[in-house]
């Protein structure tokens, strides 16, 4: 097994072609660096360099292989050293992301693109789900931080409300309650509705419902596993869904309606969650660039519906 040392010392050397000049750049003395150099030689069973006087040297052909060698191997060393450094500072490494799969209009990417720029040398390995399923990868260890529709009452995960968003109800173009300009949550009940499984992301579905239609059930008539799903149906006439509005207006084809709601107007929420035991340098960075661009889209003004005010 050669010695990384041995093999920087044997480089310079092999640069140099001089003992003295080569220990000079090494800060060691001469006589240090002969033995170094003798003990490789040893390790090797092989004679690397052969002297032509006055502290000059000549490397041998097994020194010439050497030579070309070590120096991709010190390199190498050097950017492994480099990278494990950069990785317990959270400048490098990897991080394991999820992103919402209904959050596509709502920020969460250019939070993840602002990490990019800052900590261009971190990896991020990003997966999506909803948010029951990030949080499974979450507390499972998959991942180390995901985008959620609520923030988190676990005690085991964090989180930190990025934003607010307007809920409004998309229609068929045809509906009898598309002439309205705003509509009150009263005016849903009783009507066919289409949504997503609660199963997908309990809380936001509980918000949703609990927002519009209060003690009362929604008639439910079909489910849908995405929100282009639901405006799809949608456009078929047969039910009216709430959602976003960014997501609606993102996803509503023609034939479909979307309007807001009278004031107080319902919000759903999205949100950056990650385990509470977390240490990892790269994790951390991350939440904090999260804190920082939430605190400067509030100052700014530039804020989706309601997160200044959370």
């Amino acid at each position: 097994m050669m010695s990384l040392r041995r093999i920087k010392y044997f480089s310079v050397l092999a640069r140099q072609l001089h003992f003295g000049r080569a220990a000079e750049e090494l800060g060691i003395t001469q006589s240090a660096l002969s033995q170094q150099i003798k003990a490789l030689e040893r390790e090797l069973g092989v004679g690397l360099m052969v002297s032509r006087g006055v502290k000059g040297a000549e490397l041998t052909k097994a020194g010439i292989v050497l030579l070309e060698g070590a120096e991709q191997l010190l390199a190498l060393h050097d950017s492994l050293s480099d990278r494990i450094r950069e990785a317990a500072e959270g400048n490098g490494g990897t991080l394991n992301l999820s992103y919402s799969l209904s959050g596509a209009s709502l920020g969460q990417r250019d939070l993840v693109d602002e990490f990019r720029r800052r900590y261009p040398d971190v990896r991020i390995n990003a997966d999506s789900g909803c948010t029951a399923n990030n949080l499974g990868l979450l507390r499972s260890g998959a991942v180390d931080a995901a985008f959620v529709r609520e923030t988190s009452r676990s005690p085991e995960i964090e989180s930190l409300l990025l934003a607010e968003e307007e809920l409004v109800v998309v229609l068929p173009r045809g509906h009898h309650l598309a002439s309205a300009v705003r509509l009150a949550p009263q005016a849903l009940r009783g009507e066919p509705v289409a949504m997503w499984p609660r199963r997908l992301a309990p809380e936001l579905h509980d918000r949703i419902v609990e927002q519009i239609w209060g003690a009362s059930v929604p008639q439910i008539v079909q489910e849908e596993p995405d929100y282009e799903n639901l405006c799809l149906f949608v456009a078929g006439g047969e039910a009216l869904a709430v959602m976003d509005r960014r997501v609606a207006l993102r996803y509503s084809p023609s034939g479909t309606v979307v309007r807001r709601f009278t004031s107080p107007v319902p919000t759903t929420k999205i949100a950056i969650a990650w385990r509470s035991a977390e240490q990892e340098p790269v994790v951390r960075r991350f939440v904090s660039v999260a804190r920082e661009n939430r605190a400067r889209l509030i100052e700014s003004g530039r804020v989706p519906l309601g997160m200044a005010a959370v």
